[in-house]
């Protein structure tokens, strides 16, 4: 089976880290920049989701979208996220109108990029 990594443009690496790693529970794989002061590509993960963050300009644009299906234990993630009190953002807990067995919370990374983790119920 084939491996699908997105690629989210960022554009402030101690945002980034604040947000993916502090805030979402991710942790750094591995970052690669060509020299000190350029741009820095990395992969963060957690858990089975992986993805590539890039300051890279051409390495997708802000607001891009992510879904994270079957993730386990979101109503006790979304506590801890609550909990940790972030400062820019509060997700909610929804139930999408189009699958009632399903709980998403979608939450907004420093330069507008959307990920929704979302898990079935039942």
């Amino acid at each position: 089976m084939a491996t699908v990594i997105p690629i989210l443009r960022i554009y402030d690496y101690d945002k980034t880290i604040e947000f993916y790693v502090k805030w979402l529970g991710f942790k750094v794989d591995w970052e690669h920049r060509f020299e000190p002061n350029t741009p820095v590509f990395m992969q963060v993960s957690k858990g089975d989701i992986i993805l590539n963050l890039s300051e890279h300009h051409g390495d997708g644009s802000p607001n891009g979208r992510v879904r994270i299906l079957n993730f386990k234990g979101l109503r006790e993630y979304h506590r801890q996220l609550i909990d940790a009190k972030y400062k820019y953002n509060r997700p909610g807990l929804e139930v999408p109108e189009w699958d009632p067995s399903a709980i998403n919370v979608t939450v907004i990374d420093p330069v507008g990029n959307r990920l929704t983790f979302e898990e079935r119920e039942g």
